[in-house]
């Protein structure tokens, strides 16, 4: 199995959130690449690639990408795709605005908020009674 990790970042480091999504990656087996999407970016691939357990990083740089905008990062996440069994990233605000277009896209179902992962098929997730 291969794992895409979408990287949040302030386009010189990352945020403590893609460190944790690279590990529940790493939980699902096989290689992680992490994706570092941004303007300018090159720090914090740097950064990424000196992460323990990720295999390749991937740099989309360009300024269509510098403030991580659905409307623009989500078709390259469609594109690169093909090459994945599995797509995480951190459930920030980006996050849960990227995930739910590309899930559509590719036409498959999204699992969010996970909190852990028990085996390549089992999550864990909270859930909210009233």
């Amino acid at each position: 199995m291969s794992v895409l990790v979408f990287a949040e970042h302030d386009n010189e480091s990352l945020k403590d959130a893609t460190l944790s999504a690279v590990t529940a990656a790493a939980k699902l087996g096989g290689e992680v690449h992490v994706l570092v999407a941004g303007a300018n970016a090159r720090a914090a691939a740097e950064q990424a690639a000196r992460i323990e357990g990720v295999s390749k990083v991937l740099l989309a740089d360009g300024p269509a990408y510098d403030h991580l905008l659905a409307e623009n990062v989500a078709p390259l996440l469609v594109a690169l795709m093909d090459s994945y069994d599995a797509l995480v990233a951190p459930a920030t605000t980006n996050g849960k605005n990227l995930l739910p277009r590309v899930a559509a896209k590719l036409d498959v179902a999204q699992i969010s908020d996970i909190i852990a992962i028990d085996a390549p098929d089992t999550f864990q997730r909270p859930i909210y009674g009233g």
